[in-house]
């Protein structure tokens, strides 16, 4: 089954900048199988250029630019529209071996920064290893971090990983993603992070979520179950949220503010699901 939904996505950031700097974002909607961007306006209050680099993914689009001191404000706007393939039920995606993992996804197997996947694999064996493989595994590991983890603003920052979040259970969207990241990898199950902008959150931001590869593709997860993922947009993805900073500064630029407004512009209801959902 396969439904198109038409969104706008706009993204406004202020930058106090205290000696000639420069940024690299990433907050354009990916140019990617399922989800076509008809057009979009990367502009900033400087007047100076930005130039595109793409992340050794092919998904993630980067934007560098040169910034003078003073303050400094970026506008991002761009039209979508998202078609995606959901998960019908009557299949349910299975795990795959490693040997017949295609190189550049066997990569989603390894620990990084934030998902220290080596040290847990004997708490995600207990907790998870019982549990038929495929989908419904990968779904009660979105069931425990759910119930087990509470989402509470502030209670993390950009320094905690998963093995932080088992501890304090607490955390935010990241921490939801690292650590279902980290659970799929002990399991021998490639994951990786997603960051997008999402139609239906309560408090619009950019939202992270991770893709876990089922079958043969990459299919969508949401522990924190704050936003019906149809409403997804995808900016980018990667081991974790290193590879997906909305924005790395140079020193001196500090971030002020940002403001995230996401519009569905098609009729229609986005469903909830703790279904997987993917790209064609």
């Amino acid at each position: 089954m396969s439904e198109t939904h038409h969104f706008t996505v706009r993204a406004a950031l202020r930058y106090s900048v205290w000696t000639p700097g420069w940024l690299l974002l990433n907050v354009a909607a990916s140019r990617c199988a399922g989800q076509q961007v008809t057009g979009e306006n990367l502009t900033n209050s400087e007047g100076q250029p930005f130039v595109e680099q793409v992340g050794p993914d092919n998904l993630t689009r980067f934007h560098a630019v040169n910034l003078a001191a003073g303050e400094c404000e970026v506008f991002y706007e761009a039209e979508v529209v998202r078609r995606e393939s959901e998960f019908a039920g009557s299949w349910e995606p299975r795990e795959v071996s490693l040997v017949e993992l295609p190189p550049a996804v066997a990569r989603y197997l390894y620990p990084s920064r934030y998902c220290e996947s080596d040290k847990l694999v004997r708490f995600a064996s207990k907790e998870f290893g019982g549990l038929s493989p495929g989908h419904s595994r990968v779904v009660a590991i979105c069931n425990w971090i759910h119930q087990q983890i509470d989402y509470q603003p502030g209670s993390t920052n950009e320094h905690s990983s998963a093995a932080d979040c088992i501890l304090l259970r607490s955390g935010v969207c990241r921490d939801f993603a690292h650590l279902g990241i980290t659970f799929c990898r002990a399991l021998g199950i490639p994951a990786r992070y997603g960051s997008s902008y999402a139609h239906g959150l309560p408090n619009p931001d950019f939202h992270a979520f991770f893709e876990v590869w089922l079958g043969d593709r990459w299919w969508y997860y949401d522990a924190t179950r704050l936003a019906p993922q149809a409403g997804f947009i995808l900016i980018g993805t990667g081991h974790d949220a290193a590879d997906n900073s909305v924005a790395t500064m140079s020193q001196g630029v500090q971030s002020v503010s940002i403001d995230v407004r996401i519009e569905k512009v098609s009729p229609g209801v986005l469903d909830y699901t703790t279904s997987p959902i993917a790209f064609d």
